[in-house]
């Protein structure tokens, strides 16, 4: 524990080794995608863990990772035009994090649903490489708070993950 009394998010030497192999395997998106699943629901406390490729022309993400495809389906499109989360997380290239039902709500339109599944925050991470948004990491989770340590994790298995994106961008 830190001096906050909030428990430390942290990476174990296993954690490094299978994202390591997952790199090295005859299908490494799908392998990458689902070690970076894997290690989000020990480390974050993630019960949904997806991934999207980012169509910057249309300002629009699709899913190629779902941890839940029964409640959000791969290959479903998302519009994001003119939301103040995509200036934050496709321009800006920010993390987004989305604590309680007011953030949520403010930032997602289909809020209602994530609260239906338990969403109560989440860890969008942008994945950018060179000058280009190539997806996003979207860390869903039953707890309302995140703390800056899980924010570290989060942006570590970003860029563990951009290798599953590079080639999706052409």
């Amino acid at each position: 524990m830190d001096v906050s009394g909030e428990a430390v998010a942290t990476l174990r030497a296993g954690d490094i080794s299978s994202l390591a192999d997952a790199l090295a395997s005859a299908d490494p998106r799908a392998r990458l995608l689902a070690a970076v699943d894997d290690i989000a629901a020990a480390r974050l406390q993630v019960t949904i863990f997806s991934a999207s490729i980012c169509l910057p022309e249309v300002m629009e993400l699709q899913r190629i990772y779902s941890s839940r495809p029964d409640v959000y389906p791969l290959g479903m499109r998302k519009n994001k035009q003119g939301t103040s989360w995509a200036e934050q997380v496709l321009r800006r290239r920010k993390v987004f994090v989305g604590e309680g039902p007011l953030e949520m709500a403010a930032a997602f339109d289909d809020q209602q649903r994530m609260a239906s599944v338990g969403i109560r925050s989440i860890i969008n991470v942008p994945i950018v490489v060179g000058d280009r948004c190539l997806g996003v990491l979207n860390f869903a989770r039953a707890v309302e708070r995140v703390s800056s340590a899980e924010i570290v994790v989060a942006r570590f298995l970003g860029v563990a993950a951009s290798a599953a994106f590079v080639d999706a961008a052409g």
